[in-house]
C-alpha cells in the first residue's frame, strides 16, 4: 500500500519531488505561515514595531506611550546615518530622553510647554510624555503622527547642528541681529523638509495633507508660542526659532516628501526659492 496519495502522484511525475516541495512551500507562505516554523517547530519572533505598526492603542498607559517616540527616532536616525555614509561628514551620536513631564526638561527649558525639542548642548531629543498624552486626548485622530513628526524634525535639527546652521544663527544674533529672523524662518522650512524625508521613508502618506495631524501640530505651535523662554543668544532651540509661514513650511515639506534627499532641503535652495 502506497503512503503517497493518488492525487499527488501525477504532480510528482511531472515536477519531481523538489518541484512538489517548492510548490508546497509557496502554498504555506501564501497562507501566512513561516515554512521554518513547520520544519523546526520554532516560532519566529514578531518583527520590531515601526512608526506605523507601533502606534499606541487609544487606552495606552504612560509607559506604553514612552515606547513610540524611540521607534520613530530610530527610523529617523537610520535614515540620516545612511545619508551621511555618502558624505565625508561624520554623523555624531544623538540621544533621546522621554520625560514624565516638562519639569524634567534639560537645556534650560524645565517647566516650559514645548512638547518635543532638540538640545544641541547635549545632543538630546527631549519628549514630554505628559504633553503627548494631552495631545492624544484632545486630538485622538492626529496626535500620534503629529508626535512622530515632531520627533523626526528634532532628529533633523541634529543634522542642522552638524552642518553648522545653529552656530551661524547664534553668531548672527550677536553680530547681525537684523538677519536673524530670515535665517530662522529658513531653518524652520528646512525642518519641515527634513521631517517629510522621514515621512516618505517610513511609508506614511503626506502628513501635511492630513487635517487631524495639522490640528494637533497647530496646538503644539500655540503652546510653544505662549511659553516664555529666556535663553542666552548662543543657545539655539530649532523648535523655538521664528516660524516660517504655513505656506512656506508646506512648500518645503512637499519638496522633502517628493524626493527624500537631504541635498534637496539645503538652505541655499530655500534661500534661492525665496519663500518665507
Amino acid at each position: 500500500m502506497s503512503l503517497i496519495p493518488e492525487s499527488i502522484k501525477p504532480h510528482i511525475r511531472r515536477f519531481g519531488w523538489s518541484g512538489v516541495l517548492a510548490i508546497g512551500i509557496v502554498i504555506v507562505m501564501l497562507a501566512g505561515i513561516n515554512p521554518i516554523t513547520l520544519i523546526s517547530g520554532q516560532v519566529s519572533p514578531p518583527p520590531p514595531p515601526t512608526s506605523i505598526t507601533g502606534v499606541p492603542p487609544a487606552t495606552a498607559t504612560a509607559e506604553a506611550l514612552a515606547i513610540y517616540p524611540p521607534v520613530v527616532g530610530g527610523e529617523a536616525e537610520l535614515m540620516w546615518r545612511r545619508a551621511f555614509r555618502q558624505t565625508a561628514i561624520k554623523y555624531p551620536e544623538i540621544k533621546m530622553q522621554t520625560v514624565a513631564d516638562r519639569s524634567a526638561f534639560g537645556c534650560g527649558l524645565g517647566g516650559k510647554d514645548v512638547a518635543t525639542f532638540y538640545c544641541a548642548q547635549d545632543a538630546t531629543v527631549y519628549v514630554d510624555l505628559d504633553a503627548y498624552a494631552r495631545l492624544r486626548k484632545k486630538f485622538p485622530l492626529g496626535a500620534d503622527y503629529a508626535q512622530a513628526l515632531l520627533v523626526a524634525e528634532a532628529y533633523g535639527a541634529h543634522v542642522q547642528m552638524v552642518l553648522g546652521s545653529l552656530d551661524k544663527i547664534a553668531q548672527a544674533r550677536v553680530a547681525a541681529p537684523e538677519t536673524v529672523e530670515v535665517m530662522e524662518k529658513r531653518l524652520d522650512m528646512q525642518a519641515a523638509c527634513y521631517g517629510a524625508m522621514w515621512t516618505k521613508t517610513a511609508g506614511i502618506e503626506p502628513l501635511y495633507d492630513n487635517p487631524a495631524v495639522l490640528a494637533a501640530l497647530a496646538e503644539v505651535d500655540r503652546n510653544r508660542s505662549a511659553a516664555i523662554v529666556t535663553l542666552p543668544p548662543e543657545t539655539v532651540i530649532p523648535e523655538l526659532v521664528t516660524p516660517a509661514s504655513a505656506e512656506g513650511r508646506k512648500t518645503w515639506y512637499n519638496v522633502g516628501y517628493a524626493i527624500p534627499a537631504g541635498g534637496n532641503c539645503g538652505l541655499d535652495k530655500i534661500e534661492a526659492k525665496g519663500s518665507l
